[in-house]
């Protein structure tokens, strides 16, 4: 006792500046006090030796506590406890002001005094500490005095492999970090150290045997002066680690003696590489309570509510994590729509589905027959597609299967069906008799089935055939003859029940087998309505989970049960996805009571308890032992149970409750409201509990407020009603008891505790009491202050977020590492109450930003759309910071990386300030982020509403209960999108962001595409996309609103403008072809205004350009009727056409011609004016133009590879369908997918192929030997794919407009060598949009022009210049592409003779296909020289002009769309046509 309480004394009064000879402060003198006169708990004989002990030190003890008080004023003492935190050196007071303490590390605060060492002057050690930095790792530091100096060692040991001391010097002051190269101090920097961007040194650690060694020395005449000290973080560059000091702080070693009074803590600055928004001028070393939000608890970390520190340090922590490895580029982004479009598609999604089920009923009440809808996932020439079987069953015999591809999709190769026959079981496969096999076309047996070839019609194949007697059902697989692919139902056959007693078995079955890999056929299942529903993917499981909820007794213990054993038993992976998400979409309506959590059944809390602890860790060890996108459906499903547990709070949720009632009397007699709920409890307590408990709290705290317990009710989805359906009703209202109200309300949330322990598993209290234990120490401080400050209503939310984004960033790397699987569930749970925390403070707060000045508003929306978008992806990717290959699993959330990591350096540049010209940077950032919220929104509703669906009905169907309602079906996708995680926070944030960034110029409201004849004037009428109504014809004037557009559509006739929220490139084929037919084309950009229109929708408008701006304006009876006068002539005459007379098509020439023998010249021309004017160009530019050499296959070499024998037989097909199926269809659409079939089917001569290869090497396109096997084979399929070209939907549709005959189309087609380019551009010498001819317009995409031409999502740099380039570019907008394309290999690009005509915009029609498939790359633009690289911007932008005025004048100063590209610092021009 003596020996510590002296040691304890003295070590608090020498830190504290004094010496032996001072007056022990008010603190120390209380404390020992109460070590004396409260002993611990002991015997009678140790309280003897107690006693004994402090007479033997009394002498001492009582000088001590007889010295004087007036050095320090009475300490309160609840905070006088003796702890290891009680070493932390106190910071001195002076003019009645007490400042912060020293920061030392975490691990020091938990070092016993007994181990630390400080010395003022005249001793040989000045500082002296160890602690661990982590589990295994020791680091210890020691400042000795030395001859000449002051030495600084430090050394590590353990499990450390190696470590790196980053590190800067405190000159003037112990808070500050400088560079001791910035400070003239380089003398005391060790040889082989780095610089680190002028901000700090890092030095590597020496290894000595098992230990890692330090050594800085600091000279008595250092110049210019000896700093007062080193503060350090340290890195482990083996395992990418940063260890800092306390709270997420720096360490700090002193190197002087400090003088008294200077000694003041370090200011927070954030070391590089380093993320923890910790604010400590906010601490204050006197602990006291929290009264209110302006007198906050300082004894802990507090947060800053700087918004420009906390700007800054988000931005640092995004850039850290996403630049965390070199990016490995080639990811596949997917085209994708705004998140608010995607709720308009969930619509549309559904009303497809309703106009199946229409269908279907039409044919049962017409033909008397069944219509079966199923999916089809098959391989298509462009890669996997999505289509349908359908099979249509009459009278019970006869059978129609037609196979329907992707709509604009040629279809799967030529299909077999491998069919047999269920006579007795609607499930069986029997195989058919001979006479039957014989009687069907193309029909032969295969064992113990049948093999019957499908007819093909267009792009779709049918097989027909009748039963002699009507069997329960037919069992069938397709086979795809091209690419030798099988295709099934899902994981399952296809089953179609033939007879109506076949059907109602397969409607009985639900779920069909079900078995343990989710496979097992799904039946039908009818919606309320009796419409049929067709099992998805994963429905294999349903019959069981039908079977489950049908039984008579069904509460959450044995759902919970099933639900374990069914995860158990899926396999892992893309076998067992689809499954999992079943089991999800089960749970989930078991979570939002649209299922019975109790059914005639007692079951006891613990045994509940010991049902979800069992199911949390079955899905928490299949969420660590899954792929990313498994991850995702664990995690969610997670969600949507308790935490469970092995007995413990299960079982007192019975006891305890009994216990409060006996502690205060209440009576345990029938009609009392608490003894009802102990009767609820005891026999089945249910997540309701927790309900029932905060609202009787409520009602406790109100003083019997029966409001605020209805209140609390309602509020969470329970009424009074509710609580009298239960088996053990609540009937009664809550009594008031006045004089047991404060042990009530205590006893009660304790109570509350416990059920939540056991019923809410992410729970955030819970779930950071059960993390503490293993967590690290800084991530614990931060959530102790996330607990202590989630209930900030100010400014001080955004720091609360920005503590959980970083927690959440930890946690999923820390999730990576973790084997244990019950620390794995208890992060993931802690990872979810964050997520929960986080958007509900933030749809608490989102509101207040709307009052900012503009400013402002859009600094603080800059923040909260990062943290949202950092949070969006921590819950879909945790661990994974950087950008990954397209084949790994986590690609999925490569592109919202990719835009944070370009949002954080907007962030971080806007941190003090909005600086000039922020806002038009950060728009098209704002846009990719919508885009890919979008995309994110897209793939949740696809995959989950069709099982949610297929589900939900069936269990409505099985159920007593008749549940779930059809809302929480039909609506289930939208429900979790906004119900759940950030996307919905994302997606307001970034509505808001948008208005305000237009508000500060970052962009018009309105693009005018074409500015019509001018204007337009018509009925508005929308449409969901442009691509599924350009064959439409409108009989009266039409403006269209528009929500999606792709950018490749034909206008449809009648149409007399097109209003669109999408941005299509001003160079796109739709923005060029509505110019050419002086059609009105705008975009609006701001959403409000955009949804505003619909007011106009079914009435007569006129819309005028004005500056940047849209005037829409309704019109009387009398404007609208002479608006409609002769628009039938004028309608009649579009249709008829413009009558463009093609020239007489060419014969035969030659199978390909070289570039020297290509004549541009040449009458009557045998290629087309692309090939004419490349050749013209490259022998007339000047040399600093680059053009690729040329060939061409020209006119008439499809008519004779058509003509030849060996492709007779598609040859009169083809013609046939030409010339008779075509003009009379009333698809055409699908007769132009048959043509290209066809043209795909065509076999190679001997001498096309010789003749092919030699004009190539003779161009110097390619070398000798050359396209030779495969190589061949793929660019003879390019060849083919520009001439099947030719039957395009929109040029079909194009032409016809113009009075081309597409027949008559010829198609010539030039072949290159691509120019592997960093930056493709399309340039008009004219400027489009002001028709200036001294102007001209370009823009410019990052890698391949096809990212330009196709109108891939995004949009282009858009810039236009002065031809004489007296003037700067003026850039129009930004690029926001998500996707660069690259690579090389040759190209063959379509050169026909219907297009390039005069007055007729032909570009785009046709296509341009390389031979070998490009690489696709995210994008990131914040390291994008074309952005970052003002002086090569403008050489760009400079080259690109200078180029359109040498082409438009080698071609004679006729205008000229031109495309070209940049490599190497060289321009480039692959093609020119004349400008329309």
């Amino acid at each position: 006792f003596f020996s510590g309480t002296g040691i304890f004394l003295a070590t608090r009064r020498r830190k504290a500046g004094e010496g032996p000879e001072k007056p022990l402060i008010a603190q120390d003198r209380t404390a020992l006090l109460r070590l004396i006169t409260r002993p611990p708990t002991m015997h009678a004989r140790g309280r003897m030796a107690w006693h004994g002990a402090l007479a033997a030190c009394a002498a001492i003890a009582l000088v001590l506590l007889c010295a004087p008080d007036s050095a320090a004023s009475a300490a309160d003492p609840a905070s006088t406890r003796i702890t290891a935190a009680s070493a932390v050196p106190k910071a001195p007071t002076h003019a009645g002001a007490r400042l912060r303490p020293v920061l030392v590390p975490s691990g020091l605060l938990r070092t016993a005094p007994s181990m630390l060492r400080l010395k003022g002057g005249g001793g040989e050690v000045i500082h002296e500490h160890s602690f661990e930095i982590r589990s295994g790792a020791k680091f210890s530091s020691k400042v000795t005095r030395e001859d000449g100096g002051v030495r600084c060692h430090m050394e590590a040991d353990g499990n450390l492999k190696d470590l790196t001391l980053h590190w800067g010097v405190a000159l003037n002051d112990p808070g500050e970090w400088l560079a001791p190269q910035k400070t003239g101090l380089q003398s005391i920097v060790p040889q082989d150290s780095v610089y680190y961007k002028e901000r700090a040194v890092r030095t590597k650690f020496v290894r000595d045997g098992d230990k890692l060694k330090l050594d800085l020395f600091v000279s008595d005449d250092t110049k210019p002066k000896i700093p007062l000290g080193v503060r350090f973080v340290l890195f482990e560059p083996s395992s990418d680690s940063w260890y800092p000091g306390g709270a997420g702080g720096n360490f700090y070693v002193p190197v002087a003696k400090e003088e008294q009074g200077k000694h003041r803590p370090p200011a927070l600055q954030r070391s590089p590489s380093f993320t923890g928004a910790v604010d400590y001028e906010k601490m204050n070393e006197k602990s006291r309570p929290v009264k209110h939000d302006t007198q906050r608890s300082t004894s802990q970390v507090q947060l800053t509510d700087n918004l420009s520190h906390l700007m800054w340090n988000g931005a640092q922590r995004q850039k850290a994590w996403v630049d965390g490895k070199k990016e490995s580029h080639g990811m596949r982004i997917q085209r994708s729509i705004s998140f608010d479009s995607a709720v308009k598609v969930m619509a549309t999604i559904q009303e497809e589905e309703a106009k199946a089920k229409k269908e279907a009923e039409d044919f049962w009440k017409n033909e008397k027959g069944r219509l079966y809808t199923m999916p089809l996932n098959y391989n298509g020439p462009s890669g996997r597609r999505k289509g349908q079987v359908k099979v249509a069953v009459s009278k019970e015999k006869k059978v129609k299967i037609t196979v329907k591809p992707e709509a604009g999709d040629e279809g799967p190769g030529e299909l077999l069906v491998h069919w047999g026959i269920g006579w007795k079981d609607v499930f069986g496969w029997e195989a058919p008799s001979d006479d039957m096999v014989k009687s069907i076309p193309n029909t032969s047996r295969e064992g113990s089935a049948a093999q019957s070839k499908m007819v093909k019609s267009g792009s779709e194949q049918t097989l027909e055939f009748e039963f002699p007697t009507s069997p329960q059902g037919i069992t069938f697989v397709l086979k795809d003859t091209k690419s030798n692919s099988w295709y099934k139902n899902g994981d399952n056959n296809f089953h179609i029940g033939v007879s109506e007693e076949g059907r109602d078995k397969m409607t009985k079955s639900g779920g069909g087998g079900g078995g343990s890999s989710g496979g097992g056929q799904g039946g039908i299942v009818r919606t309320l309505s009796g419409t049929d529903i067709h099992p998805p993917q994963g429905a294999g499981l349903a019959q069981e989970i039908f079977d489950a909820e049908s039984k008579g007794s069904v509460t959450l213990m044995h759902r919970y049960n099933h639900a374990a054993s069914l995860i158990d038993r899926t396999p892992p992976g893309p076998a067992g996805k689809d499954a999992i998400m079943m089991i999800f979409v089960w749970l989930r309506f078991s979570q939002i009571r649209q299922l019975s959590w109790q059914r005639n059944y007692n079951t006891k809390p613990r045994e509940l308890s010991g049902a979800s602890d069992n199911l949390n860790k079955m899905i928490a060890w299949r969420w660590k032992n899954s792929a990313v996108a498994e991850k995702e459906i664990f995690r969610l499903m997670l969600g949507c149970i308790g935490r469970g547990g092995s007995g413990g709070d299960g079982q007192a949720i019975r006891d305890e409750i009994l216990h409060i009632m006996h502690r205060h009397h209440l009576p345990e007699s029938k009609g009392n409201w608490v003894e009802e709920w102990h009767q609820k409890l005891h026999n089945n307590s249910t997540p309701d509990d927790i309900i029932i408990c905060q609202a009787y709290l409520a009602f406790l705290a109100s003083g019997g407020n029966m409001g605020e317990y209805l209140r609390v009710l309602q509020e969470n989805g329970l009424s009074p009603e509710a609580l009298t359906k239960y088996e053990r009703p609540i009937v009664t209202q809550p009594v008031f008891y006045g004089d047991k109200k404060d042990g009530l309300i205590n006893d009660f949330n304790n109570y509350l505790r416990i059920l939540k322990n056991v019923h809410a598993g992410a729970d955030l209290e819970k779930c950071v009491e059960v993390c503490q234990g293993f967590l690290d120490g800084h991530i614990n401080v931060l959530l102790e202050a996330i607990l202590r400050e989630r209930g900030a209503s100010d400014n001080r939310v955004l720091a609360v977020i920005d503590s959980i984004t970083e927690v959440r960033q930890l946690i999923g790397s820390k999730l990576g590492s973790e084997n244990d699987v019950n620390k794995v569930r208890d992060m993931l749970y802690l990872d979810i109450g964050l997520e929960a925390q986080m958007r509900l403070m933030a749809e608490r707060a989102i509101s207040s930003v709307d009052g900012l000045g503009v400013a402002d508003r859009a600094r603080s929306l800059a923040l909260w759309a990062a943290f949202a978008a950092e949070n969006l992806i921590y819950s879909s990717c945790p661990g994974v910071g950087q950008i990954v290959d397209m084949t790994d699993p986590s690609a999925s959330a490569n592109e919202m990386k990719a835009c944070v990591r370009d949002w954080a350096d907007l962030v971080e540049e806007a941190h003090k300030g909005l600086p000039s010209g922020w806002a038009p940077k950060a728009m098209p950032v704002v846009e990719r982020m919508r885009r890919a919220l979008g995309e994110i929104v897209e793939h949740i509703t696809g995959s989950m509403q069709n099982k949610a669906e297929y589900l939900g009905y069936g269990l409505c169907q099985k159920t007593p209960e008749k549940i779930p309602e059809k809302w929480s079906i039909t609506l289930f996708s939208e429900e979790l999108i906004r119900g759940g995680g950030c996307s919905f926070v994302l997606s307001s944030l970034l509505r808001k962001l948008d208005k305000t960034l237009r508000d500060l110029g970052g962009g018009a409201k309105w693009q005018i595409i074409s500015h019509g004849m001018p204007g337009a004037e018509g009925e508005l009428v929308e449409v969901d996309d442009l691509l599924s109504i350009q064959s439409h014809v409108y009989d009266k004037p039409t403006i269209l609103l528009a929500n999606s557009i792709s950018g490749e559509e034909e206008v449809p006739a009648g149409v007399k403008g097109v209003i669109t929220k999408d941005a299509p490139d001003v160079l796109a084929h739709i923005s060029v072809r509505a110019r050419n037919l002086k059609v009105l084309f705008a975009t609006c950009f701001d959403e409000e205004e955009f949804e505003g229109l619909g007011k106009y929708l079914g009435k007569y408008v006129r819309c005028m350009p004005a500056k940047e701006a849209l005037e829409i304006t309704e019109m009387d009876a009398g404007g609208a009727e002479e608006g409609k006068k002769g628009f039938m002539e004028s309608l009649a005459s579009s249709l008829g056409g413009m009558k463009l007379d093609l020239p007489p098509p060419a014969k035969f020439s030659s199978y390909c011609l070289p570039e020297s023998k290509i004549d541009p010249d040449l009458k009557p021309r045998i290629h087309g004016a692309k090939t004419t004017n490349i050749v013209k160009v490259r022998r007339t530019l000047p040399d600093w133009i680059q053009t690729p050499r040329s060939a061409v296959v020209p006119f008439g070499v499809f008519e004779k590879v058509l003509s030849d024998g060996v492709n007779k037989d598609v040859a009169k097909e083809y013609n046939d369908v030409v010339n008779k199926e075509l003009p009379n269809s009333k698809d055409p659409e699908a007769v132009l997918h048959k043509l290209k079939a066809l043209i795909h089917q065509l076999k190679a001569s001997d001498d096309l192929k010789k003749n092919v290869k030699s004009a190539l090497v003779a161009s110097e396109i390619i070398k000798e030997g050359e396209l030779e096997g495969a190589q061949w084979e793929e660019a003879y399929t390019a060849l083919k794919s520009v001439w099947a070209s030719k039957w395009n939907d929109r040029a079909y549709y194009s032409c016809k407009k113009a009075g081309i005959g597409q027949q008559h189309v010829q198609m010539a087609v030039l072949v290159q060598r691509l120019v592997e380019a960093e930056y493709a551009f399309v340039v008009h010498t004219v400027n489009p949009s002001s028709e200036d001819p001294s102007e001209m317009y370009a823009e410019v995409v990052v890698g391949l022009g096809e990212v330009l031409v196709g109108n891939f999502p995004g949009r282009a740099l858009g810039f236009s210049m002065k031809k004489d380039m007296s003037s700067p570019g003026v850039i129009s907008s930004l690029p926001s592409k998500s996707v660069g394309l690259f690579g090389g290999g040759l190209i063959f690009r379509s050169d026909s003779n219907g297009e390039d005509l005069p007055g007729f915009a032909g570009a785009g029609l046709y296509d341009s296909v390389p031979m070998v498939k490009n690489i696709k790359k995210t994008i990131m633009y914040h390291k994008e020289p074309l952005l970052t690289d003002k002086g090569l911007q403008e050489k760009i932008m400079k080259g690109i002009c200078q180029l359109a005025v040498d082409v438009e004048k080698s071609m004679g100063g006729e205008p000229q769309d031109i495309e070209g590209c940049y490599k190497d610092g060289k321009f480039y021009v692959v093609q020119t046509r004349p400008q329309v």
